[in-house]
């Protein structure tokens, strides 16, 4: 495992895009507010429910980095909204889960992540500023930490090995398996977290090797494998299979294409817009493999200029060519709904956004 020690490291100052004067930017606040607004518009919810937005976490501190996101908190009182306040912890966990992941809204090009707290639960961060009341809650006071490098090298190892693990089960098609380890690790990172919060604070070896993980996107790969092997478990399969098997088609396509070899087959391009998610399913190069190795598709590439990175998303669009294989005789316009789109969305990743280009026949 690479460590960037020094990605840790304690500023001189508060970022200076968010902080002037040791208030927060006017224009990033009320931008903040109309977020939090729009979130409860959408679940229709009233907003007088809310009792105060706060920003917490490293830019609300001396140790941001280029790795921190805007961890905005709503503070709700559960019980103003329903006596159960498990069943709303739970109802605003899952919105707010949705929110974030249909959502990539960047200020200052760090991500905004919406966390809604209960009134009664404590406030842990050293740094603490109301959104709402433009004030300090709990201001940071800077401080040079010391950091157990070789403890937190340890915990995150091990962590990362398990997830690791996780994945190797999901590999073999061992789902069941595979999501309940998902589970077992969320668990124990969860109170692994809060137990060196719990100790020391903010730069335990726990909560480091926690910011290590979700620096280099085992979090993230840990999330998704959650909802994939879930999905998988519970799905049944088709009698053509649910994967692409690459080397199989691969194969067979070769095979057709040798048996047809002195017939004259028509070739045709499209332009697809897709999102490929950078932490789960395979990697760009092998989910273009899966794509070429559908049964008709003779070449893809990246139409020049289409590129657009995102902290979730590769997005880009293909140019990918095709003949219409058996059965003979199907039109393009069929073949590209039912065998090329179809095959696309079966590859794990990969999200087919529109179609971009009309058919054009090039042969």
């Amino acid at each position: 495992m690479e460590l960037n020690k020094q990605s840790f490291a304690i500023k001189d100052n508060l970022h200076e895009d968010f902080w002037q004067e040791n208030k927060l930017n006017s224009n990033i606040r009320r931008r903040l507010i109309r977020i939090v607004t729009d979130f409860f518009n959408h679940l229709k919810i009233e907003i007088n429910h809310i009792k105060d937005i706060t920003i917490t976490g490293s830019l609300a501190n001396y140790n941001w980095s280029k790795f921190s996101d805007i961890d905005l908190h709503v503070i709700v009182d559960f019980a103003d909204i329903d006596e159960n306040t498990e069943l709303v912890r739970e109802m605003f966990d899952a919105k707010r889960f949705l929110w974030n992941k249909a959502h990539n809204i960047l200020i200052n090009d760090f991500e905004v992540e919406i966390y809604i707290q209960d009134e009664s639960e404590p406030h842990e961060s050293t740094g603490v500023y109301s959104v709402t009341n433009n004030d300090w809650l709990a201001e940071p006071e800077r401080e040079d930490p010391e950091i157990d490098w070789e403890n937190v090298e340890k915990k995150a190892n091990w962590l990362m090995n398990q997830i690791d693990r996780a994945q190797r089960l999901f590999d073999e098609g061992d789902y069941t398996d595979a999501y309940e380890h998902v589970i077992r690790i969320k668990d124990k990172i969860k109170r692994f977290r809060q137990s060196g919060l719990d100790r020391e604070g903010t730069f335990s070896a726990e909560n480091i090797a926690f910011k290590v993980l979700r620096r280099n996107e085992y979090l993230g790969t840990l999330s998704a494998l959650k909802a994939a092997s879930y999905d998988k478990k519970m799905s049944l399969p088709s009698e053509e299979g649910l994967t692409v098997k690459v080397g199989k088609m691969v194969e067979g396509w070769k095979k057709y294409l040798n048996e047809k070899a002195e017939v004259e087959l028509p070739i045709y391009e499209v332009h697809i817009r897709v999102a490929i998610n950078k932490s789960i399913g395979l990697t760009k190069a092998d989910t273009f493999s899966e794509v070429r190795s559908i049964p008709g598709v003779t070449t893809v590439n990246v139409v020049p200029g289409t590129v657009a990175p995102g902290l979730t998303y590769y997005y880009e669009t293909l140019s990918i060519r095709f003949c219409c294989v058996p059965p003979a005789g199907t039109a393009p316009g069929l073949f590209l709904k039912n065998t090329l789109l179809g095959g696309m969305r079966r590859i794990n990743g990969l999200t087919v956004v529109r179609v971009v280009g009309s058919i054009d026949q090039l042969l």
